[in-house]
């Protein structure tokens, strides 16, 4: 019912150099594909709908996901991607870290605090537990996590995002982001890299 800053700032991305955008829910995707006289560049969809996307778009068609291009654009792509490794490893008595850089007002089935939880320990087959961290501060007691998975970033510049980075790989914890670990758990993480 929105569009999120992540998926304004790319089409304003999108424009800058002269592309083509065109916009179309997932419900509509598979009609807005057959009018295109070419197929598209690129397509680019909000993780959560990245299985229903992945069904409709063609297979020589590069495909991947708002977090995903932020994962390159905004931090480091090849230390998210590592990151997504230590979700093989999780036991229940681990932590979990949920980094928002902003400070929103959450929703009932927020993306960072519902819906990546809900994935991750249906994923796993246990629950286990998420601290969440959200605005400027971030957490000195990194330590604790066994994982931290943070948002795009479209609040904070790459400089920022970097030295998050840089601090979680000082205190020894694997970071990834949003779209990487939705994309893993629904065995699309392939197809969006």
């Amino acid at each position: 019912g929105r569009l999120i800053l992540p998926q304004v700032q790319m089409i304003r991305a999108c424009l800058d150099i002269n592309a083509i955008v065109i916009i179309a829910k997932e419900t509509e995707l598979k009609q807005t594909l057959e009018k295109l006289k070419d197929k598209p560049d690129i397509v680019i969809c909000d993780s959560q709908v990245v299985k229903k996307v992945l069904d409709i778009i063609p297979k020589d068609v590069a495909f991947t996901t708002f977090s995903i291009i932020f994962s390159s654009n905004k931090s480091d792509f090849k230390t998210m991607l590592e990151g997504i490794k230590a979700i093989k490893n999780l036991k229940p008595e681990n932590k979990i870290l949920i980094a928002e850089a902003c400070s929103h007002h959450a929703s009932k089935d927020d993306i960072g605090r519902v819906k990546i939880p809900k994935l991750l320990s249906k994923y796993l087959g246990f629950d286990i537990k998420f601290d969440v961290s959200s605005g400027i501060d971030y957490p000195k007691n990194l330590e604790q996590y066994s994982l931290i998975i943070h948002c795009g970033g479209c609040m904070i510049n790459k400089k920022q995002m970097i030295s998050r980075l840089n601090y979680a790989a000082e205190k020894k914890v694997p970071i990834t982001n949003y779209g990487m670990v939705i994309s893993f758990v629904n065995n699309t993480l392939d197809r969006v890299i």
